[in-house]
């Protein structure tokens, strides 16, 4: 394994309605980011002071490891479309989109997000969130999630890098050159739901190249996420159904159990190429509290299994 350098990178942030966290969302990316960067933001329909306050942030506030800002305006597309725009203002190896209620809270977070990336030849997307495994049911596009793993549900042990059919959104590091040969999101998928299961898996079927989900410190509220209104957001009706109907059209392995992918991969902190890091007390105050969580979890999992294990000998005994 030879690991690949990371001289600079993209950071993309599609950004609506948010004049009251944005500030908090820079703030992140500017204290914690510790390799060079372009700051990508895509105003996507704003009718707040977002952009003004983005705007102010960045003279004032200019981060020193900034190289280029870069923005742009679109006319309320949501997240597939605007994403889109922005990755196509990229133009560095590596690329990471955030959204915009979500704050970085780890000094080094985008070297250990792309290390996947850059120490193993057959990843395309690491994720920050979820990685699960996506099953559709042929009879009515109903969505089935398993094999979670994940930052959010404390189903995701820190040292590890797990592999998946399926990603979640927020914060995802792209290796760009696959990025622009897949063409980007499908925006058959708009405004949202499953774009992003669908490009990992064109990367898989067309390059062999696999996605999953490696932890970073962040931290984002699910009430952070809605400012946009129902009319233009993931939110429309049957949205989610025609997209899971496009979906299993595109790939029709979903319908089986063969579709699935679980793999799990072990990375200490020693290997990760920081060049600034937390200080040793956050970060095993941050471990103790992840791995307090995950244990919990675990167990209760393993509890709930033994329940309903009992539950059928004694139904099948009486």
């Amino acid at each position: 394994m030879s690991l690949k350098s990371l001289e600079s990178l993209d950071i993309v942030l599609s950004v609506y309605n948010q004049e009251n966290l944005i500030t908090k969302v820079l703030a992140g990316i500017d204290r914690n980011t510790t390799t060079l960067f372009n700051l990508i933001v895509v105003f996507d329909g704003c009718t707040d002071r977002t952009e003004q306050v983005v705007l102010e942030y960045i003279k004032a506030h200019r981060p020193s490891l900034m190289k280029d800002f870069r923005s742009t305006k679109a006319p309320n597309v949501y997240e597939t479309k605007a994403n889109n725009i922005g990755f196509r203002m990229g133009s560095e190896p590596y690329l990471i989109t955030l959204q915009d209620d979500m704050i970085i809270e780890e000094k080094g977070w985008e070297r250990r997000l792309t290390y996947p990336l850059r120490a193993f030849n057959d990843i395309f997307a690491v994720t920050a969130r979820t990685a699960l495994t996506t099953h559709i049911d042929p009879n009515n596009y109903s969505l089935q999630y398993t094999d979670k793993a994940a930052h959010e549900s404390f189903t995701l042990r820190r040292n590890t890098f797990t592999i998946r059919n399926s990603i979640n959104r927020g914060p995802i590091a792209f290796r760009t050159d696959i990025l622009r040969k897949l063409n980007y999101l499908d925006e058959a998928f708009a405004p949202a739901w499953l774009d992003e299961a669908d490009m990992v898996l064109r990367a898989y079927e067309q390059f062999d190249m696999k996605s999953g989900a490696f932890w970073i410190g962040y931290q984002s509220d699910i009430s952070w996420g809605k400012t946009r209104s129902k009319e233009s957001s993931m939110d429309v009706p049957n949205t989610l159904v025609n997209n899971a109907q496009l979906l299993l059209k595109k790939h029709p392995q979903l319908s089986k159990p063969d579709g699935r992918i679980i793999e799990s991969r072990t990375i200490s902190d020693r290997k990760i190429d920081y060049i600034v890091r937390d200080n040793l007390f956050t970060r095993l105050e941050r471990n103790i509290i992840m791995n307090f969580y995950f244990i919990r979890q675990l167990t209760s999992r393993k509890i709930n299994g033994l329940r309903v294990r009992l539950c059928y000998l004694t139904s099948k005994s009486s």
